[in-house]
């Protein structure tokens, strides 16, 4: 089994986890708590982590780049 636990922090972080929720894993474990957004996931294989952590950081780009251009309009 492998871990993962990753935090990102930004003022936007409540939403840009409602943003990517629906894509998240059923075993992975998601808050958000005031600045910071918390993942925690375990997968058996390190393909698996490394695909899922592409997925996660390649979502959380698209939701901040939508967020960031809705503010601008």
């Amino acid at each position: 089994m492998i871990a993962a636990r990753l935090t990102f922090q930004g003022k936007d972080a409540g939403t840009l986890g409602r943003a990517i929720g629906p894509d998240n894993l059923p075993e992975m474990d998601m808050k958000a708590e005031g600045e910071h957004l918390k993942f925690e996931f375990s997968v058996q294989k390190i393909g698996t982590m490394l695909a899922t952590l592409d997925d996660l950081l390649m979502n959380l780009k698209i939701a901040e780049e939508t967020l960031v251009c809705g503010e601008e309009r």
